[in-house]
């Protein structure tokens, strides 16, 4: 009983160490990915204040936890089994009678913690994390708009197409009566940037096929940051429009009007060219992805949050069933040499994360075929091989 006890510890703690550093090696990885990615928003909170930058980072470190997690598991639990198996530690083991069972308990106790801590980073933490991250961001970037303005001359904002008929979220409504529905980017320099008041403005607006369709000048604007919508709104005053407001007559028709009044009835607003400011089910937790998926308004999109929901609890899942594949697979293939060991482990981990998020989409429109559960499959494939193969060596 007691050497059993000292086995149990002695793997767990070999395990546990090995599973660690690879989770934070792999963390650390993401982390970097990602904020190469955003680069300019971590060098524009920097310049902010130090306070906001760790903040930033504080909230990126969640997102990044979630998927490195898993990742993490996999690379370290062949790393430390491969390693024991290279020095024949367990050849030893089952030379004195134990069986497969010795090794499998200390990893489904770890493993099965590693679920409980995915299953919450992956579903709930990090996607609020990156929610948060992302409404910080646009703060940053709402803040800094007139130093940018200053330093680049010009700012430019994507329009995007106009969506269904009613939609009262769309930010680009009083833009498009004012200059058609054409209007795809919009340029906007001004003379004095101080405060909440800027002063000789001019916005230039184009097409998609970047035909200038309007100038607009305004001899000031008093500005509201929306960093929950993500947007710039402008209530212009003393303005001179110049434009071809005709878009349905034909290229031969079509003529410059010109036209000029005191103000404007609703703010101008535009919106940031990132896209990642407003609501998105990628950043909703397991209770509100729920609430959406029974809301009636979300009836058209309720496949993507089906799917969304089980890939989530799929890869929270998947230390258990990677770890029950796994464990076989390092006895069989355990090599000193730790590169070789760290490269399977990616490979077999990376070719998971690609079955899960893979078939989903691929049978996105065979609903019939219940393409939302299909994120499971790959679980169910690791769980039944890694069975299989335990029962072969045991």
């Amino acid at each position: 009983m007691r050497r059993d006890s000292l086995l149990f510890r002695y793997l767990f703690r070999e395990v546990s160490i090995a599973t660690s550093a690879s989770f934070a090696v792999v963390c650390v990885i993401l982390f970097y990915g990602n904020a190469v990615r955003n680069d300019e928003y971590f060098l524009q909170a920097l310049f902010h204040s130090p306070e906001t930058f760790f903040t930033l980072s504080g909230f990126f470190i969640p997102y990044a936890a979630s998927y490195a997690l898993p990742l993490g598991f996999v690379v370290g639990l062949l790393l430390s089994l491969g390693r024991m198996s290279a020095d024949k530690e367990i050849l030893a083991m089952r030379t004195v009678g134990l069986g497969m069972g010795t090794l499998l308990c200390p990893v489904i106790l770890l493993s099965l913690l590693f679920s409980v801590l995915s299953v919450f980073l992956i579903g709930e933490w990090g996607p609020r994390s990156r929610a948060l991250f992302d409404l910080r961001k646009t703060e940053i970037v709402l803040d800094s708009l007139d130093l940018i303005l200053k330093r680049d001359g010009v700012l430019t904002f994507d329009i995007p197409p106009a969506t269904e008929e009613g939609n009262s979220k769309d930010s680009s409504t009083a833009l498009r009566s004012l200059m058609g529905p054409e209007v795809r980017r919009c340029g906007l320099a001004a003379g004095n940037v101080a405060g909440d008041v800027w002063r000789d403005l001019r916005l230039s607006f184009r097409d998609g096929s970047d035909r200038m369709v309007g100038v607009l000048s305004a001899r000031s604007a008093r500005v509201r940051r929306d960093t929950v919508r993500g947007i710039l709104a402008l209530n212009l005053e003393g303005i001179d429009l110049e434009g071809d407001f005709n878009s349905s007559a034909s290229e031969s028709a079509r003529s410059p009007s010109f036209v000029s009044f005191e103000s404007w009835s609703e703010p101008l607003e535009l919106p940031l060219n990132d896209g990642s400011s407003g609501t998105s089910f990628k950043r909703l937790g397991y209770s509100q992805l729920y609430q959406a998926y029974i809301d009636p308004v979300n009836e058209d999109q309720r496949l993507e949050i089906a799917i969304l929901l089980n890939k989530n609890l799929a890869l929270g899942c998947s230390p258990i069933c990677l770890a029950i594949m796994a464990l076989p697979l390092s006895i069989r293939v355990g090599r000193r040499e730790t590169m070789l060991n760290a490269g399977i482990a990616l490979c077999f981990a990376m070719f998971y994360f690609f079955l899960v998020t893979f078939l989903p989409e691929a049978l996105r429109d065979f609903s019939n075929l219940r393409p939302a559960l299909w994120s499971w499959v790959p679980n169910v494939l690791c769980m039944c091989g890694g069975v299989f193969m335990l029962a072969k060596a045991d």
